[in-house]
């Protein structure tokens, strides 16, 4: 019944997706990806991989063949943005007379010394670290770092030290520029325990309400009483009963409607007991679990 398959096609979801994971990298500087192709741009994709890795292979290369698979892919990706589709470049001039230009923006939050980028000498025992904020704010080696800003290909926008013992404050509702920076670059991600939310794409939260009336009456729009939550877990606080301080800089205490209080710090989050005595304590054995109960 021909009609009725490609009736059942026509109506049926697109299946097709390529998702990035970009709010999770390993500690390697890698980050995942899924897709699903129509069979013959999945096999074109594929051939053109393999054709890329075994390329590298005869230059040389002494990555695993899943490295060099990888490293095939991203070329396909770079030399996808430089071709200049929106650019007046003639199709037809040759490729070595284009000017290549970087098509990949990492922005990092680097906690080490240009000289330890640039491959001078470093003190014994600074701390060689960096945080990239496209990977759920994965801290990376100096030796990824120095790869990094070495590839042509690549923008490495390096952020300037955020104080964290620095207080800031402003009048009204809105946080200034500043202040919204250093509270992301703080919190890294939404501040609910277990959620890994890049803090740049949510909402800034008065942990004491903001009084639109009165001003003077509510929580200030400062540091010590602004946090990163994500859209989801912001309309949570607000509506579903939960609550929480901010006991330290990127510190935050908090207490579900059911009594139970979580810490949320830069090692992750965790169960800390209960808040207030449960009424059947008596009667049965309350444990914690691992994760939020009631979120």
């Amino acid at each position: 019944m021909p009609d009725q398959v490609a009736d059942a096609l026509e109506k049926s979801a697109d299946k097709r997706h390529v998702t990035f994971d970009t709010q999770q990298a390993s500690y390697d500087g890698t980050m995942g990806l899924e897709a699903s192709l129509e069979i013959p741009d999945a096999l074109a994709l594929a051939a053109a991989v393999k054709s890329g890795a075994e390329h590298l292979a005869r230059l040389g290369s002494t990555d695993t063949a899943d490295g060099r698979r990888a490293t095939a892919l991203g070329d396909l990706a770079r030399h996808q943005l430089t071709i200049g589709f929106d650019q007046d470049t003639p199709v037809s001039e040759a490729p070595a007379q284009r000017v290549s230009t970087p098509v990949t923006q990492i922005v990092l939050h680097a906690h080490l010394s240009a000289d330890a980028i640039t491959h001078h000498d470093v003190p014994n025992g600074q701390e060689l670290v960096g945080r990239i904020e496209q990977g759920g704010q994965r801290v990376l080696s100096v030796e990824q770092i120095r790869a990094w800003c070495g590839r042509p290909d690549v923008t490495v926008v390096v952020k300037p030290v955020i104080d964290l013992r620095e207080r800031l404050e402003c009048r009204g509702y809105e946080p200034t520029e500043k202040i919204r920076e250093h509270v992301i670059v703080r919190d890294g991600t939404c501040v609910f325990p277990w959620c890994g939310r890049n803090a740049r794409h949510g909402d800034l939260d008065h942990i004491v309400p903001y009084d639109h009336d009165h001003p003077e009456l509510g929580g200030s729009t400062s540091l010590d009483n602004l946090a990163a939550l994500c859209r989801r877990h912001h309309r949570l606080k607000t509506h579903g009963r939960w609550r929480y301080k901010m006991t330290d800089p990127g510190v935050f205490t908090w207490t579900s409607p059911l009594g139970y209080n979580y810490l949320r710090d830069h090692t992750g989050s965790r169960p800390v007991g209960r808040a207030r005595p449960d009424p059947g304590a008596d009667a049965r054995s309350v444990q914690p679990t691992s994760h939020p109960p009631d979120s």
